[in-house]
């Protein structure tokens, strides 16, 4: 599959980017600043990429349409969605629009010293507030060495399983203050506007993953979910005093949020790959309870702090589900224009009990739990 994405972009004039490790790589699709695909030395892809990419003539009739373009991988937006993505509130579902300025924006792309830098400066427009500013985004990319290296008693482990890390580190930056709409023609305004609400804006990073296994969410305490969409129910969700687990089959829309202060910072996806064998990917995140994290369900814009959420898709867009986290907001209240975020991406491959034991050191938690 790697060698297939890698002619197949090619030929449709996107070419990617690799990063090298000992036991894998990751591939960058500089077209929306995404790493697209995670490869340890088995082949296997742990994150969801879209079955176009793969072939050559699909890949270019892709790129050639019209519209927002879901390639797959790990991406990332600005929050708040009711602002940037839902033109009016009242009508989310037939107004919502992917803007072009976020997604793919028009990054410049950088490989230097084994690692890729991608920066993007845009002017986005918050629909509710009828407000647009100008903010730069700086992702850079680099290979990490798996999170078990130094624990003694888990360097069996080493040998045992494949592995392929990176880091993220994103930075979001308010160039210009917030103006009224259409705004180059109006002089600045204070940051505090629209319908009494000031603006803030916050990263928004999200992996996509190949349907078929479920996410596991840590928590301090017995913490139940909110639900964005549709109610989930048991077939897709499960909590117990210290885990919330969430199902991704691709069948059912679902999506839930869990707030800063009920996680500690790191989620994990378990997916079966054949009889005895299994794939986790986990992400850790840098969280900050006392932070503003800005994105809020649809239906209730003051409802505050959800950092960590997950997404099932129903089958409609692809067969696939997303693992997705905030950062603290940069503007009005936050004491701050510009925020840098810190994330670590490890996946394993290899035999059930072998991952089982990553998974108790990474998330404190087993395969059955």
């Amino acid at each position: 599959m790697k060698s297939d994405l890698i002619s197949a972009l090619a030929a449709a004039e996107h070419p990617l980017l690799e990063l090298e490790a000992q036991d894998g790589s990751l591939l960058i699709l500089p077209y929306g600043a995404r790493v697209l695909g995670l490869f340890g030395s088995s082949g296997e892809n742990f994150f969801w990429v879209n079955p176009a990419l793969t072939a050559t003539a699909s890949a270019k009739a892709f790129f050639a349409s019209t519209g927002w373009k879901n390639s797959g991988g790990d991406r990332t937006w600005v929050a708040p969605e009711t602002d940037f993505f839902i033109k009016n509130i009242d009508d989310p579902w037939n107004t919502y629009e992917v803007p072009s300025s976020i997604d793919p924006g028009n990054y410049t792309v950088q490989k230097v010293e084994g690692q890729v830098k991608m920066i993007n400066q845009a002017r986005v427009v918050l629909h509710n507030l009828k407000k647009e500013c100008a903010i730069e985004l700086e992702k850079t990319i680099r290979m990490v060495v798996n999170p078990l290296h130094h624990e003694e008693e888990a360097k069996k482990l080493l040998g045992q399983l494949e592995y392929i890390g990176y880091e993220q580190v994103t930075t979001l930056r308010l160039i210009s203050p917030p103006l009224p709409t259409p705004g180059p023609s109006y002089p600045p305004l204070p940051l505090q506007g629209g319908e009494g609400r000031g603006v803030r804006l916050g990263m928004w990073n999200l992996i996509q993953l190949p349907a078929g296994g479920h996410i596991i969410i840590p928590t301090v305490k017995e913490s139940y979910p909110q639900d964005y969409f549709e109610k989930t129910g048991p077939s897709h969700l499960r909590v117990t005093p210290r885990f919330i687990h969430f199902l991704l089959d691709a069948n059912e829309r679902h999506k839930i949020g869990v707030k800063a202060i009920s996680t500690i910072g790191r989620v994990g996806y378990l997916r079966p790959i054949e009889e005895g064998i299994m794939t986790l990917v986990v992400r850790n995140v840098l969280l900050n309870p006392s932070g503003e994290y800005v994105d809020t369900p649809w239906d209730n814009r003051s409802d505050l702090g959800y950092a960590i959420q997950c997404y099932n898709d129903d089958g409609h867009l692809g067969k696939f589900g997303e693992m997705e986290y905030h950062a603290p907001a940069i503007g009005e209240g936050t004491g701050m224009t510009t925020y840098q975020d810190r994330s670590q991406v490890w996946a394993f491959w290899g035999k059930e009990q072998s991952v089982n034991e990553v998974c108790q050191y990474l998330l404190g938690a087993e395969i059955e739990d």
